[in-house]
């Protein structure tokens, strides 16, 4: 079910009343390029009614608490510039190709991550921007989160890392997430998924599909998927600073809409 422009509209103008009756200056609390996006993207609204299975109050909350968590966690500043370059390099997790839906792939090659190796602050502040730059690029279409097993073991799991990356699907970015693709995943692994199964809400674990190169095809077309899974795409991975336009943001921006409220 699809949100109509009435209920876009409500959620816009819910938000902005709350930004005023608690904070007062609607100018100051938020970053003013998510107070922007508010005002004029209702993709983005609509993102958090559908993620709520259009429940209004639900909606509202998790946009406020999107927008707080983009502050406190500086989202805006997260660039090439200002996350580990060590670990941009080293692709642990990058964006490749699509899905047979046309989403784009977020690989994770779990051999190349093991549990308490890296700083958990500064690995998250990466997923962050490889989350922010896939929006970017498709303008907040859906991703598919592909985990490519291949090759690990228990010391490649990493369920802090793992739930870290599934609750910001569930609470940051709303109906973001296409498939979680699980390619080849060892035996040993099985009860550790159950444990992840039970973190999704039920139409996310409707999601999850367990693949090996036998019927990947089902999910993503060869030409899109990397040899090493069978695929056609001699890739190896090279990161590629992304080309950004610079967008400017003036505080006044979020009154576009939001006069009529």
């Amino acid at each position: 079910m699809e949100p109509n422009a009435y209920e876009i509209h409500e959620l816009r103008c819910k938000f902005f009343e709350k930004l005023e009756n608690e904070h007062g200056s609607t100018k100051a609390y938020f970053h003013p390029a998510d107070l922007t996006r508010v005002s004029n993207s209702d993709h983005w609204l609509k993102r958090f009614l559908v993620h709520h299975d259009m429940e209004m109050k639900d909606a509202l909350n998790m946009l406020w608490e999107t927008c707080e968590w983009r502050k406190e966690n500086k989202v805006h500043e997260i660039n090439e510039n200002t996350v580990n370059r060590e670990y941009l390099e080293e692709g642990s997790i990058f964006v490749r190709n699509r899905d047979r839906d046309g989403k784009s792939l977020l690989i994770l090659k779990c051999k190349k991550h093991v549990k308490g190796q890296k700083d958990f602050e500064e690995l998250k502040r990466l997923v962050i921007y490889w989350f922010e730059r896939a929006e970017r690029k498709d303008k907040g279409e859906q991703i598919t989160l592909f985990f490519d097993m291949a090759e690990t073991g228990l010391n490649n799991l990493d369920m802090e890392y793992t739930k870290y990356l599934i609750n910001l699907f569930k609470l940051y970015y709303p109906d973001f997430l296409n498939y979680i693709l699980i390619f080849e995943m060892p035996w040993i692994l099985n009860a550790a998924f159950k444990i992840i199964k039970g973190w999704l809400p039920t139409k996310a674990v409707q999601k999850i599909k367990f693949v090996a190169k036998n019927n990947l095809k089902d999910f993503v077309d060869a030409d899109q998927a990397l040899m090493s899974w069978g695929g056609l795409d001699d890739y190896t991975y090279k990161f590629v600073p992304e080309i950004l336009e610079t967008p400017t943001v003036r505080l006044d921006d979020y009154k576009k809409k939001t006069e009529h409220c």
